[in-house]
């Protein structure tokens, strides 16, 4: 007969379901080999749960029979064979529920269990009298009982004395074995949450001697609120590369001795632990409004056992959403490591029907060394020609011989300095809204003893901005927006003059 407890009233929005056929099979497989059995009783995957079963004999000397499944009419129960060496012996059957998320307890609330079978007999070479307790572990680690469900024409009571499922009288005759029969039928149903349920199978103490004898047990019913289950890991986007290597200076992409060549998973993004990318503490991460980030919505962080370094979860039932669609992920940061990030701070979370996991939302960032740009300087000292190609200026040691990084020593006024601003891309994703800007010196302006002037050539509009000054106006010079490539690098070119009063 149906348990009257299989049912979810009083859990407002909660998914139900009840183990499948094919469950019970997969359990009784699994069985002693402490290995989590996903389950297909999952409700559309809204209850996403694992269970491990484990068999524990009181008695070395209690002989095991069968532990297996059964079937009838189309029903499959898990069938528990037994000779016990006193009527104090047991077995335990230990249901333990896992989240297959979070690897973490799942509590399932209402969850129900019949068991079968359960009779007695006092006859020669035939003694028994089963005796079946079902206990659970609520939310605060106290083992509790399952209530009594009583069933039409049930044999079956509730001792209040043993706190367990027997036969009502002595009198009444054994059960056919492995049918699930309703004569025989004892059923309950937790009133709390529970992680485990453990079914103990021994007698009453009635008697005094126990033989071969056997029971089934089924679960009946499991109920669950979903769950929207938000994860990814706050990581270094370092592409392996060690920290006591990284250098802020080095422009170097293409020398195979650099540590920045080859290196196509460095600050692209995208965590790659292949990569020797690991993640990294100190951020926190929240569950917004998209539309306004101080909506913080009320959220659990669940904490997996041994779980890697920057992994985060954020649990939220499926009724505090409601029907919001608009959520994103929002990552902070407070205090000074790993300043720059790789990846947006915020990230839109597309919630899909029957979807409860939104796995790999990583945000990455990376120390102060392992900046995307790099700036390099250098400087050419001339006469101040009315044309001069830049193309034609090599690199040098010296800035009167080419553009150098070096120091202009004993410049007169008058002559020209040109500069050469090389920006590199060492990024594996695009620098957009790249503007250099330079600002030319100017007397008593940061220590300047002198004012220097934009000279011959002009800037070029095509790379300038308007605001920058023309030939022979001291001010800033500025380029225009640009995109620079993964992996790349532009150089920006002007001349200026230096002051001929000091």
């Amino acid at each position: 007969m149906p348990n009257p407890g299989a049912n979810c009233q009083g859990v407002t929005g909660a998914s139900q379901s009840s183990l499948t056929n094919a469950d019970y099979t997969n359990l009784v497989s699994a069985v002693n080999t402490d290995n989590y059995v996903n389950i297909a009783g999952n409700a559309s995957g809204s209850i996403p749960l694992q269970i491990k079963m484990n068999t524990t004999e009181s008695s070395s000397n209690t002989i095991l029979g069968n532990f297996g499944v059964i079937e009838a009419q189309g029903v499959r129960a898990i069938n528990v064979r037994r000779t016990f060496p006193n009527t104090t012996a047991f077995t335990d059957i230990r249901l333990d529920f896992r989240n297959s998320i979070t690897m973490q307890p799942i509590y399932l609330t209402n969850v129900a269990l019949s068991a079968f079978d359960i009779d007695y007999a006092n006859s020669s070479g035939n003694s028994f009298d089963d005796f079946i307790q079902i206990t659970g572990v609520n939310e605060a680690g106290a083992t509790i009982t399952g209530t009594f469900q009583p069933i039409t024409n049930s044999n079956i009571i509730f001792s209040q004395n043993l706190q367990g499922l027997l036969t009502r009288t002595t009198n009444d005759p054994n059960c056919p074995a492995k049918n699930l029969g309703t004569q025989c039928q004892g059923s309950v149903q937790f009133s709390e949450p529970v992680k485990s349920v453990n079914v103990r199978y021994s007698n009453t103490g009635y008697l005094a001697t126990a033989t071969n004898q056997e029971i089934d047990f089924r679960v009946d019913n499991y109920c669950y609120v979903p769950q929207y289950i938000f994860s990814g890991t706050v990581f270094d986007d370092n592409g392996g590369i060690p920290e006591n290597k990284a250098d802020k200076d080095n422009a170097d992409i293409t020398s195979a001795s650099s540590v920045y060549a080859n290196r196509p998973n460095y600050f692209n993004g995208r965590y790659d632990p292949n990569a020797s990318e690991t993640g990294i503490a100190g951020s926190t991460v929240q569950l917004v409004n998209c539309s306004n980030t101080d909506t913080i919505y009320p959220t659990q962080s669940v904490i997996r056992n041994n779980a890697p370094l920057g992994e985060y979860q954020i649990s939220i039932p499926k009724t505090t959403l409601a029907n919001n669609p608009n959520l994103c992920l929002l990552e902070k940061r407070t205090g000074t490591s790993y300043p720059i990030r790789t990846t947006s701070s915020i990230k839109t979370i597309n919630v899909a029907a029957n979807t409860y996991h939104y796995p790999n939302n990583d945000f990455g960032r990376v120390i102060a060394e392992n900046a995307a740009l790099v700036l390099r300087k250098s400087q050419y000292v001339n006469n101040c020609p009315a044309t001069l190609n830049y193309a034609n200026i090599n690199d040098s040691t010296s800035p009167e011989t080419g553009f150098s990084t070096n120091l202009i020593a004993g410049i007169a006024p008058g002559r020209c300095i040109a500069y050469k601003i090389t920006a590199t891309n060492r990024a594996n994703v695009n620098i957009d809204n790249f503007v250099m800007q330079d600002e030319l010196q100017k007397k008593g302006v940061a220590n300047a003893t002198v004012t220097s002037t934009l000279a011959n050539p002009a800037l070029t509009s095509a790379d300038y901005d308007s605001s920058s000054p023309a030939v022979g106006q001291n001010g800033t010079v500025k380029t225009k927006p640009f995109v620079l490539p993964p992996r790349s690098k532009r150089d920006f070119y002007f001349n200026t003059r230096y002051g001929t009063t000091q």
